[in-house]
């Protein structure tokens, strides 16, 4: 609730593009350690990373104070992100245990690094290229089996062979985290070579940065975070995860950010919010800071946070949503073909009027070893349940089929941007 308060006083203010200007050649990037503070520069001055991973609006990013994106190695994305006066942080080709990498085989482990490398010769040059990131999570393979112990000194020689080609752009890799002690400790060990460490953290973010401090000697930065992960937040008694609203989100993301990466200023170099998009994972709403094209709460907070000031118009906040007659978000149990009413709770802080699209979806089918949503296909909205879903509260009848479904809501300000939630029930007798 927090957000929203803040959200509801200061109003007004216009978001404006980050003040460094576009670079038109390839920038030299160094680390550097002075009275045990890190900092990562660019032709010697200090460069902060207000950055995304995502594919889309990146002008955008740019207009909300954004200066990086994480992105593939491909040539023509790059350009489109030099062309937008951003940087990125280039996420290299490499191919893990889950995708059938064996570390152990030397042919395999020697033809992936000849590809990695020459990646980096025909990008090395690119005057967008900020960082190599060497491989995204290659330690975890669905459900959690062990990756392989050889895993990270195979990822240190990639990553001593790209300092030989390009010493002008640092290398990582990138690590979530499961197991995360050990894992950081290991690769304290075994990547001497690399220059810095990207982490994918959600809801704990918090004691993962604190357990880089403590075991892993350069800096790092936060490569992938934003809302509380699908694992982290509570369940239904049918166990499917309850998604916070946009507001809610927007609220982690704000309270993140300031109390984790910005408070950890010795060591984190910067970070790259997810997600500057929207993808299926779990929903189709849980990680995309983007819904049908438009923007949400979570853009205008990066906006306050990356720039200093508020956009001049602001996305609707959406602060619950409820089924009339149910208390308790776990325990939603429905009959079939009963008609029930709803509710979201809702406000405009530019006193914008407001529009609502209503729809029901079945449960997403989750595919056995699913990975960053790999294999699931959006629900569809199955039509004919909402009787009349133009206003904030509505009556709806629940699909005849038993089984587990979702009541979406869309807020929409008639300005372009986007607030949301979703409600998950049980059908049955």
């Amino acid at each position: 609730m927090r957000i929203a308060i803040i959200l509801s006083i200061v109003i007004g203010f216009v978001c404006t593009p980050a003040d460094a200007a576009r670079e038109q050649t390839n920038s030299v990037w160094r680390l550097e350690k002075q009275g045990g503070n890190w900092r990562l520069l660019r032709d010697g001055q200090p460069f902060y990373i207000k950055g995304a991973v995502g594919w889309q609006a990146y002008d955008l990013l740019r207009q909300s104070g954004g200066n990086a994106i994480r992105t593939g190695s491909n040539r023509a994305t790059l350009d489109k992100v030099h062309e937008a006066g951003l940087v990125a942080m280039v996420n290299l080709p490499v191919r893990g245990e889950r995708n059938g990498m064996n570390w152990d085989d030397e042919q395999m482990v020697s033809q992936q690094k000849q590809r990695v490398l020459q990646t980096v010769r025909e990008l090395k040059d690119h005057p967008a290229v900020m960082c190599w990131a060497v491989g995204n999570e290659l330690d975890w393979i669905p459900p959690g089996a062990p990756y392989n112990p050889n895993l990270w000194r195979r990822l240190n020689d990639i990553a001593a062979e790209i300092r030989a080609i390009d010493p002008n752009h640092p290398v990582m890799t990138v690590i979530g985290d499961s197991q995360y002690e050990r894992k950081i400790q290991e690769i304290a060990r075994d990547c001497t070579d690399m220059d810095l460490l990207g982490i994918n953290s959600y809801g704990n973010i918090a004691t993962l940065a604190d357990l880089t401090r403590k075991h892993w000697p350069k800096p790092y930065v936060a490569a992938e975070w934003g809302p509380t992960g699908h694992w982290q937040t509570p369940k239904t008694a049918w166990r499917v995860p309850i998604e916070e609203t946009s507001t809610e989100k927007a609220q982690a993301i704000f309270e993140r950010y300031t109390k984790v990466i910005q408070a950890d200023a010795s060591h984190c170099l910067g970070s790259f919010v997810f997600l500057w998009a929207q993808k299926q994972e779990t929903t189709h709403t849980w990680y995309g800071l983007f819904l049908d094209g438009l923007p949400t709460e979570s853009i205008d907070v990066m906006c306050r946070l990356w720039s200093g000031s508020w956009p001049e118009n602001r996305a609707p906040a959406v602060l619950a949503l409820g089924i009339a007659g149910f208390d308790d978000p776990r325990q939603l149990y429905l009959k079939p073909a009963q008609t029930y009413e709803a509710r979201v709770v809702c406000y405009d802080p530019d006193h914008d009027p407001l529009t609502f699209k209503w729809d029901i979806r079945p449960e997403v089918e989750i595919p056995k070893d699913s990975y960053a949503g790999g294999g699931e296909k959006p629900a569809v909205p199955i039509p004919g349940l909402i009787e009349d879903g133009h206003g904030a509260r509505i009556r709806f009848a629940t699909p005849a089929a038993e089984g587990a479904y979702r009541l979406f809501v869309q807020v929409l300000d008639g300005r372009g941007h986007v607030g949301y939630a979703n409600v998950a029930f049980c059908v049955r007798p």
